[in-house]
């Protein structure tokens, strides 16, 4: 199992951090979001379902726990996931907004993948 993290001043894989304590509370987030990654996507590109890949968004007030329950979330289904987790954040720590298109060609640079022009 491949659990990496593009780190957003580099857009490099790196290891994400090791589990700070106990998890309490959350259980209806989390079953929500399992729910979410098991149902089939749409690949938007070809207009049909996605065979594999599911892009999640945990959205949030800073201080909400939004890393928390993501960072538990991931734990929980990774295994199910042999070619990896990836994970970017869409907000700099002041609280700036990463533009989208930043975050996802830095997603696709580690992937190795080109990003699409435009």
């Amino acid at each position: 199992m491949t659990d990496q993290a593009v780190d957003q001043d580099e857009a490099r894989l790196s290891e994400p951090p090791a589990p700070t304590g106990h998890f309490l509370g959350r259980a209806r987030e989390l079953k929500e979001l399992r729910a979410d990654i098991e149902r089939t996507g749409l690949d938007t590109l070809a207009g049909r379902k996605a065979p594999r890949a599911r892009v999640l968004l945990i959205a949030g007030r800073p201080g909400s726990g939004r890393t928390a329950l993501a960072e538990e979330f991931v734990r929980q289904v990774a295994q199910r996931y042999a070619d990896g987790v990836f994970r970017t954040r869409l907000g700099d720590p002041d609280g700036t907004a990463v533009p989208v298109e930043r975050a996802a060609r830095e997603l696709l640079g580690a992937l190795g993948a080109p990003a699409p022009a435009g």
